[in-house]
């Protein structure tokens, strides 16, 4: 799927939102999976997005093979992309609130 960075955040914003609205503000990590890909299929059945993120699926388009999150629209503590059994705060816990008021990164 081609996406600009408007575009993007756009569709972005909009699944949170809808999440948010359906399941509140805290729902579990599977929850928020299973919603960002439900979301997808409902609105997009016909493409293939990445990990059900538009920021993923735009940050793969722009990737020269490298780090592709470099690329991404939102300015993101690394703690909030990356999973692992360290990791305290991450897409998957915070409050979707705090996620949604997460900062644009300037453009390069």
């Amino acid at each position: 799927m081609e996406l600009t960075r408007e575009r993007a955040l756009e569709l972005h914003r909009q699944m949170w939102t809808d999440m948010q609205k359906a399941l509140g503000n805290n729902p579990s990590s599977l929850e928020r999976e299973h919603y960002k890909c439900q979301w997808c299929q409902e609105h997009f059945p016909d493409e293939s997005i990445q990990d059900c993120c538009f920021l993923c699926e735009y940050t793969r388009n722009k990737s020269d093979g490298g780090f592709p999150c470099r690329y991404c629209p939102i300015k993101w503590d690394c703690t909030y992309c990356f999973e692992g059994s360290s990791i305290k705060k991450s897409y998957r816990n915070i409050p979707i609130s705090e996620l949604l008021a997460l900062p644009e990164r300037k453009e390069e």
